[in-house]
């Protein structure tokens, strides 16, 4: 009868002990002390980096710097904001000029360049392994030119404001992990409003950045 109790005991003392195996969130088992469902907000998610933006032609330059922050919503969906500072150029960017009597003086080639500051917000959702889709909603403030008139050296001249521009950037995005927390990022968008003031008229958009949290 001892050895009947002692072998019950001992099973319940396995059990017991088997009961209380958890699994963290890389997998490995560990030892709880009580079960907790995790819910709220959760730091071990927020992500943060920055990104590096280029495109190019004939005649064209576009290059940005554009830091970012989000949270993972889930394993797969993360969302977040960001700010960017970039740069525009278009060399041969044909433009109807004046003269200084305001008679027409035909197409010339204007150089036009423009200092952009953006902010935005974005959001992403991993399709397969590393591949996610990439989704980002921006206002940009550009310079506008206008009002062009060449002189008698045939240079081109023209005022310049400043305006608020929309995009509307999509498209596919790779990660490479380099560490468990950290990723380099590479992306491809495209502009689906296409407004003519934008730096992503007419152009792919390629993003080169490093993401802590994704």
């Amino acid at each position: 009868m001892k050895k009947v109790i002692a072998v019950l005991i001992l099973c319940l003392g396995l059990m017991h002990a088997q009961a209380q195996e958890v699994y963290n969130s890389s997998g490995r088992k560990g030892e709880a002390k009580f079960a907790k469902k995790e819910t709220g907000f959760d730091p071990s998610r927020i992500i943060f980096g920055g990104g590096l933006g280029l495109g190019f032609g004939s005649g064209y330059f576009y290059g940005s710097l554009s830091p970012v922050v989000g949270y993972a919503i889930t394993d797969n969906f993360s969302a977040g904001v960001g700010l960017s500072f970039q740069y525009y150029r278009n060399k041969f960017d044909a433009v109807s000029a004046y003269d200084y009597n305001g008679n027409y003086a035909g197409e010339y080639q204007f150089d036009r360049k423009s200092y952009i500051y953006t902010a935005s917000i974005w959001a992403r959702y991993i399709v397969w392994k590393n591949l996610f889709v990439h989704v980002q909603p921006e206002m940009l403030n550009v310079d506008k030119y206008e009002n062009f008139t060449v002189d008698n050296f045939n240079v081109v001249h023209a005022d310049n404001v400043r305006q608020w521009v929309p995009a509307a950037l999509v498209g596919l995005g790779i990660r490479q992990p380099i560490t468990e927390r950290a990723s380099l990022v590479l992306l491809a968008l495209y502009d689906v409003i296409q407004d003519p003031n934008s730096p992503y008229y007419k152009t792919i958009d390629i993003r080169f950045g490093f993401n802590v949290g994704f």
